[in-house]
């Protein structure tokens, strides 16, 4: 699962790096963001025709919810690699990632701020700061 989690960040990642230098890591992305190259780095993630068509607002609301499903795909390999997070595996049912108590709905919401027209990386920093 972490290996999945790890390929599907992959793209953001890559931007990251191309865009904003250093190792690609979620500190990195972090630091982009708040540097201000959060749509840049978006424009380089992987679009439909129709995203690629598009130009100004559309254009984020395109890349959007690939940036913030990516971005999760990374902050879940982070919180797994600090022991914070593990996937519960079952026969019948698919694997289900559990979080530490409290963290599902405040992931959702520092996640939410990261993608914003104005992104602010505050909540989920805090988020991984208490992970530690």
């Amino acid at each position: 699962m972490l290996w999945h989690a790890d390929q599907d960040a992959g793209p953001l990642r890559t931007a990251v790096t191309e865009i904003h230098g250093g190792d690609g890591s979620l500190a990195s992305f972090l630091d982009a963001v708040d540097a201000g190259r959060l749509w840049q780095m978006a424009d380089r993630l992987p679009k439909s025709s129709e995203a690629q068509a598009a130009t100004d607002r559309a254009a984020r609301e395109f890349a959007r919810p690939q940036v913030r499903a990516r971005l999760s795909r990374m902050v879940v390999s982070e919180l797994v690699r600090r022991g914070r997070a593990h996937w519960e595996l079952s026969w019948s049912d698919p694997a289900r990632l559990r979080l530490p108590d409290g963290y599902e709905e405040t992931l959702k919401q520092a996640l939410d701020a990261v993608v914003e027209d104005v992104p602010d990386t505050r909540e989920l920093r805090q988020l991984l700061a208490r992970a530690q």
